[in-house]
């Protein structure tokens, strides 16, 4: 190796340098600005490919994802006029997670790291929407908030789904809550694939799988990003 790269290979500063940047940068300063990257390529492939309908975030906390998605879509406006035809509709208790059951219970996933302000998330919200974008903000629990159906919102198909809700009870709510609007080509962000110590048979993942199981969605794999998120695409709903 040394041979190939002669004298750089032996600059142990440099390296040094460069570990101790990237050693010192908090994590959730890397898993966000690669989730923005992920939004805006998701965003964008939905753009080109011409994709109807809305999107779904589940799991709002203080709106940073939500609104770098309306920025994105509103940047995407000068390549397919029609972004700007999105409804964008967000999820969350605002209030952490309440009582949790015993299977979603994790060390970090506490009502004091999740506890966030309704009235300031929308304000903040509406500086970027501006009059342009319509958006909606539904407060509560899951198990209350999404109990009458996406129809009941207006909501008939998704192009996005971003689910940011942890544990899996919540995220089997929001998939169960977002399988009428799924359609081929709808894309499913899900941020937190990994938690669980990587477990398959419990939080996100566990939901994510039995979800495209029971109703025998096939997806295709896009790509990962951040500290354990990722993203998949619908290739073939049933009927």
């Amino acid at each position: 190796m040394a041979t190939k790269f002669g004298f750089i290979s032996k600059l142990e500063f440099l390296q040094d340098w460069a570990s101790t940047l990237i050693a010192g940068v908090n994590p959730a300063i890397v898993h966000n600005l690669e989730k923005y990257h992920t939004l805006k390529k998701v965003h964008y492939l939905s753009a080109i490919e011409d994709v109807e309908g809305d999107y779904l975030e589940f799991g709002v906390f203080t709106g940073s994802s939500f609104c770098h998605s309306v920025r994105c879509c509103k940047q995407l406006a000068k390549l397919n006029p029609k972004t700007l035809n999105t409804k964008f509709y967000g999820f969350d208790s605002f209030s952490g997670f309440g009582e949790l059951n015993e299977g979603d219970k994790h060390p970090f996933y506490t009502d004091e790291n999740f506890t966030t302000s309704l009235p300031a998330v929308n304000n903040r919200v509406r500086r970027v929407t501006g009059s342009n974008i319509i958006f909606k903000l539904i407060p509560g629990f899951f198990s209350e908030s999404l109990k009458d159906g996406a129809k009941n919102l207006g909501i008939e198909k998704s192009k996005i789904i971003f689910i940011d809700s942890d544990t899996y009870s919540s995220a089997n709510e929001a998939l169960t809550f977002s399988l009428p609007t799924i359609q081929e080509g709808t894309f499913i962000i899900l941020d937190d694939f990994y938690s669980y110590r990587g477990s398959e048979s419990r939080g996100v993942a566990k939901a994510f799988f039995e979800f495209i199981t029971q109703y025998r969605i096939e997806v295709r794999h896009v790509f990962t990003y951040g500290m354990g998120g990722t993203v998949y695409v619908v290739s073939k709903k049933s009927e």
